[in-house]
């Protein structure tokens, strides 16, 4: 029987978590007027795109 490869369950959280992260940090970003809650959702955005990233890492090293 062939079995199909799973993600790991870190990858599927880095995607889950990663995306609403980046898209609500750029969302504070463009939507801000104070400047401290602008810093927060640039900070929220790089994050979040760095779990994509991580994710996206860790799946592609799994697979080999």
């Amino acid at each position: 029987m062939d079995q199909q490869q799973r993600s790991p369950d870190s990858v599927v959280v880095a995607y889950l978590v990663g995306v609403p992260l980046a898209v609500a940090g750029f969302a504070l970003v463009f939507s801000s007027d104070l400047d401290g809650l602008g810093a927060v959702g640039a900070v929220a955005a790089v994050c979040g795109v760095l779990l994509v990233c991580t994710g996206m890492i860790v799946s592609a090293i799994s697979r080999r």
